[in-house]
């Protein structure tokens, strides 16, 4: 009986995803969305059954974002079911230019009940919410090294056909993003955090997601990822998984 309701509850989560989707093309004006409040959004930043999603792209929230949401940009929607529980309760930051485009590819998903959204310049003039930044190592050969040296926890979230294509630093802890709900408490609590990805992009996804769930070290994105740190001629190893 009760596998019974949750399949039914399903089919129906199903069923207003697609028609609302349906009624989505077929409008010819705006839709209105919920629009959140500076008081409301500190209580779903504060609410765990919440998930509050900073949507701006990295280069933007790199220079300020609200602590205990995730930061997934628009442009990585792709990887969202990684750190977000289908069916999850979400909250939209977005920027103004951009709100509908990226409601409407959220919504598309079709996976997540959408609560409302904010927009980030709006919301932040209204209420104190302890802005803060994204912090990068320049990621040359010299300062990973200096890294192991001084036992800086090294962290890297990139795939498993990834770590077998380039190979990965011996010190690093793999732990790639697609597990990353189940597994990230596998990163050290003490001293800082290196946060390793192909690129950049997905380190700070999870940087975001391990800071919401209670991490208070210091999280240093390596700026262009391992792409960079094999490009600064730094040793891999071959991958033993």
């Amino acid at each position: 009986m009760q596998v019974y309701k949750i399949f039914k509850l399903f089919l129906l989560f199903i069923l207003f995803n697609f028609t609302f989707s349906k009624n989505l093309k077929k409008s010819n004006s705006p839709l209105k969305y919920v629009k959140v409040d500076a008081k409301s959004l500190k209580k779903y930043l504060n609410d765990r059954t919440y998930y509050v999603i900073d949507t701006r792209e990295i280069s933007t929230a790199a220079l300020g974002f609200i602590p205990n949401s995730l930061i997934v940009p628009s442009s990585m929607f792709s990887w969202i079911d990684a750190v977000v529980p289908v069916m999850a309760k979400i909250i939209l930051i977005t920027d103004l230019e951009n709100k509908d485009k990226i409601i409407e590819s959220f919504i598309g998903l079709g996976k997540y009940i959408f609560i409302g959204y904010c927009v980030y310049d709006e919301i932040i003039q209204h209420a104190s919410f302890n802005i803060q930044q994204i912090e990068y190592d320049p990621n040359t050969k010299e300062s990973i090294t200096k890294i192991v040296e001084n036992k800086g926890n090294i962290i890297d979230i990139r795939e498993i056909n990834e770590f077998k294509e380039t190979g990965v630093i011996k010190e690093a802890h793999l732990i790639p993003l697609r597990t990353f709900q189940d597994d990230y408490e596998k990163i050290p609590k003490d001293g800082n955090v290196y946060v390793f990805c192909k690129s950049g992009g997905r380190a700070v996804v999870g940087m975001s997601y391990a800071k919401r769930g209670g991490y208070k070290n210091k999280f240093i994105i390596m700026k262009g990822g391992m792409t960079q740190a094999i490009k600064e001629g730094y040793p891999v190893v071959p991958y033993e998984g």
